[in-house]
């Protein structure tokens, strides 16, 4: 459109229809009335809406990272630099979105040529809008629903608002680009400024009241104290990397004589069902808090500082490909292991070691570092961390020499050779030291440990998961090696038995291909009472379910402690006993300081051990 005539009454008519008397529509629809060439137009056109647009999800995104991670009462002065290095990709992503919308407009032009614009600009404006924020909720659906109620009532008043704001800027570059690409001019304005008001307004209020209904899920206070029953030793241990149908065939043949043995004695075996994606850190720590991820606050593996924050963004929601995968490489964030300040919620070993009773914890995940409590905590990853020298990786630090001379002098055992049969020698030499060395040693750790009767005790074994992630040596070795390994951990369980009350062996697929049902990934758990209290008894049956977080709700009955009410009661084919009180929560763990512990070598340890 370069005809000056065919300009003034273009002009005209828009100022008419009242689509120029709003200077983010002059700024937008000046391209239409320019006497320059198509191409160069829709460029001019792209970089305004980007960066209109860019800047409007900018201040969302920021606000939303930054109550998601609390950095409205912990960093404040993170918003500008966070609002920063989130502005030019999301410029860029939405000028490169525009294109991709006009390419879709000029193609719905060419397929209803007689419909009006106004008509195909609000479908195709519809249609983008909502694809756009309907992906955005959804990968930030667990954000958002961790937000304190009053967040999420602002969240849900600014996302319509949002949403109607793009809409709007969106559709006036299709207008743009509608007149310049048919030289005409809508013949009337189908939406007026008071339409979309109204609209906008009702959306609101639906959204608002969704937001404020939607069930809190901030964590209770802590009470004062906690209510002691007498309670007796508990042990959970956690194998990663088992199918359910190797654990049930070798069961069956008697390959596990203690696991038998207990459950001839009345130890039952129930199923759950994960979904598939759910981290390792993440399930772990639900299995050891008995609350879900929106609670205990480990969602992923991992964390990132961008340059200017002082905070760590645990919790990225749909950032994390950039944070991870460009601002990384380009030096514009930091990549940090998630640390065990980070976890909100007390594990059961931790509520028993309140009152000073010893407490044990051998590799479980969200660990790191350690944190001192009566008794020992070996940091998850520990084994490499000991042998390159970081003795931060125990507490109490006294104990730390005697187990890095510990872990450097542990032996291979019949796992070693299947490995060196099965693989190149420094394949094996590596899944050795990634995979069978660290195994070998937590189950001393945890056997010396088991001396000194800890009355609550936590043992987490990854060989198998490690082994099998990208094993080439073929399923016959894979299964003499998870048949070994199993050996070595019923050995184990035999040998910790003694004057424990309750154990629990939860067997996880972990990254395994199999182990999928209807509900997602399924694994066993064994309830077993080894010293049986009369009051505790277990009725087996066909097809027992159990939740992850009511293991946890299990030991901490059995320990003697209140049923709390975020947690689930413990599963009903077991009888437990009465807890001495109930509360509304074990209260929040306090993040505090950063406590010694080098982040970038345990981040690398997760990098070597496959996890990252």
């Amino acid at each position: 459109m370069s005809d000056p005539r065919e300009l003034e009454i273009a002009r005209r008519e828009l100022q008419r229809l009242g689509y120029l008397s709003h200077r983010v529509e002059r700024f937008l629809l000046r391209d239409a009335l320019a006497p320059v060439g198509d191409p160069r137009a829709l460029a001019h056109l792209a970089w305004k809406v980007g960066l209109l647009a860019g800047m409007l999800l900018a201040l969302a995104n920021t606000l939303a990272l930054a109550a998601a991670n609390g950095l409205f009462a912990a960093a404040p002065a993170d918003l500008l630099p966070l609002f920063l290095h989130l502005l030019p990709p999301l410029v860029i992503a939405s000028a490169a979105g525009f294109v991709a919308v006009v390419a879709g407009f000029l193609f719905a032009l060419k397929l209803f040529p007689r419909r009006s614009l106004e008509w195909l600009i609000l479908g195709v404006t519809f249609v983008a809008t909502a694809l756009l924020f309907g992906w955005a909720v959804l990968r930030a659906w667990d954000l958002l629903l961790g937000l304190p109620r009053w967040q999420r009532v602002v969240a849900g008043i600014a996302l319509p608002l949002v949403a109607a704001a793009v809409a709007k800027l969106l559709a006036n570059g299709l207008l743009s680009i509608a007149i310049r690409m048919t030289r005409m001019t809508p013949r009337e304005r189908l939406v007026s400024r008071r339409t979309i008001l109204a609209v906008t307004g009702s959306i609101l209020a639906i959204v608002a009241t969704v937001a404020f209904v939607v069930p809190q899920r901030a964590p209770a206070a802590a009470p004062a104290s906690l209510p002691k029953a007498a309670g007796e030793r508990v042990l959970l241990v956690g194998l990663d990397g088992i199918l359910a149908e190797e654990f049930d065939y070798l069961v069956a043949r008697g390959a596990l004589p203690a696991i038998s043995g207990l459950m001839r004695d009345g130890a039952v075996v129930a199923s759950y069902a994960r979904a598939a994606e759910l981290e390792p850190a993440e399930f772990w720590t639900t299995v050891a808090t008995g609350v879900g991820g929106e609670l205990h606050g480990v969602r992923s593996l991992d964390s990132f500082r961008p340059t200017g924050l002082e905070t760590a963004l645990a919790r990225s929601g749909p950032w994390r490909f950039w944070w991870s995968g460009v601002a990384v490489p380009l030096g514009l964030a930091e990549h940090r292991p998630l640390l065990a300040n980070r976890r909100a919620a007390f594990t059961f070993w931790e509520l028993s070691a309140r009152g000073g009773a010893p407490a044990a914890a051998v590799d479980w995940w969200a660990t790191f570092p350690p944190e001192p409590l009566a008794g020992l905590v070996v940091a998850h990853g520990a084994f490499q961390l000991l042998l390159d020298g970081h003795l931060s990786a125990v507490a109490p630090a006294d104990r730390a020499p005697d187990l890095a001379r510990l872990a450097r002098a542990t032996e291979p055992g019949p796992s070693g050779s299947t490995l060196e049969a099965a693989l190149p020698a420094k394949l094996a030499e590596e899944l050795l030291r990634r995979a069978v060395l660290p195994d070998r040693f937590y189950r001393e750790v945890a056997r010396r440990e088991a001396a000194d009767r800890p009355e609550a005790m936590a043992l987490y074994l990854p060989a198998i998961d490690l082994l099998a992630e990208g094993w080439i040596g073929g399923d016959v070795a894979l299964a003499d090696l998870v048949r070994a390994e199993l050996e070595e951990a019923d050995r184990l369980i035999g040998g910790l038995m003694e004057g424990v009350g309750t154990l629990v062996v939860v067997l996880d697929p972990g990254r395994r291909k199999g182990g999928m049902g209807r509900m997602g990934r399924v694994g066993r758990v064994l309830f077993a009472h080894p010293a049986p209290d009369p009051r505790a008894i277990c009725r087996g049956g066909a097809d027992l379910q159990v939740a992850p977080e009511a293991v946890a709700a299990a030991l901490i009955r059995a320990l003697g402690l209140p049923q709390s009410a975020e947690l689930p009661e413990p599963p009903g084919f077991c009888s437990w006993p009465e807890p001495p009180a109930r509360v509304s929560g074990f209260g929040e763990r306090s993040p505090g300081g950063e406590r010694p512990g080098d982040s970038r070598d345990y981040l690398e340890n997760l990098r070597s051990l496959g996890y990252l």
